[in-house]
């Protein structure tokens, strides 16, 4: 079976595979690598672990929070949440965005890409005070608050996801009371883009 069609190469043409290993700066490379990091950042969130109820220190809070390890269960999920954990309150999907692309900078001498893009970010809260939306919505309002000042203090750091913008996709709304009724329980969500560059 032929690779190619006939007449491409010359018959005596040798091809070789190139044995030259090239360097990955990030061992989940450039289209996961976000991703994870989005997600490791939100797990050392202290505004996080201190809604789930873990302690800012715990130094076993990232694996409780990502991997449902010791006894604990997860709270942050990608790409799609865990459906026997749904009713966890506050939790945290991650996705990708719908944009990602290489982009061309020159180097001086050297011309060289890097990738930027966009992930989605979906938060879902708890209802503290079902008698009272008003009141709800503030509480929900300064956990989202005091959570994205945690993310945003860390996407200058070197190694870390370079956060550019952060934008509602869809406002804290809950679900409406038919939803509410049929699950036994409300709470608040929202979703965020948030555009990223390496």
């Amino acid at each position: 079976m032929a690779w190619f069609p006939a007449g491409w190469f010359p018959s005596d043409a040798t091809i070789v595979a190139s044995t030259y290993d090239w360097p990955d700066p990030d061992p989940e490379g450039p289209v996961l690598a976000p991703l994870a990091k989005l997600a490791t950042l939100l797990a050392a969130s202290p505004t996080f672990r201190t809604a789930c109820g873990l302690a800012t220190d715990d130094p076993y809070a990232s694996e409780k929070l990502l991997d449902g390890a010791r006894g604990f269960q997860r709270r942050i999920f990608y790409p799609e949440v865990d459906w026997e954990n749904f009713h966890l309150r506050p939790s945290a999907v991650l996705q990708f965005g719908p944009d990602w692309s290489l982009e061309l900078d020159a180097g001086g001498g050297q011309n060289y890409t890097r990738p930027r893009g966009n992930l989605r970010l979906v938060l879902f809260g708890t209802d503290e005070y079902p008698e009272d939306v008003e009141c709800s919505m503030r509480a929900f309002g300064i956990y989202l608050g005091q959570l994205l000042d945690d993310l945003r203090s860390q996407f200058a750091l070197d190694d870390e996801l370079a956060g550019e913008n952060v934008r509602w996709e869809y406002p804290p709304s809950m679900p409406p009371v038919e939803v509410a009724q049929s699950l036994g329980y409300s709470y608040w969500h929202c979703s965020f883009v948030i555009e990223w560059s390496s």
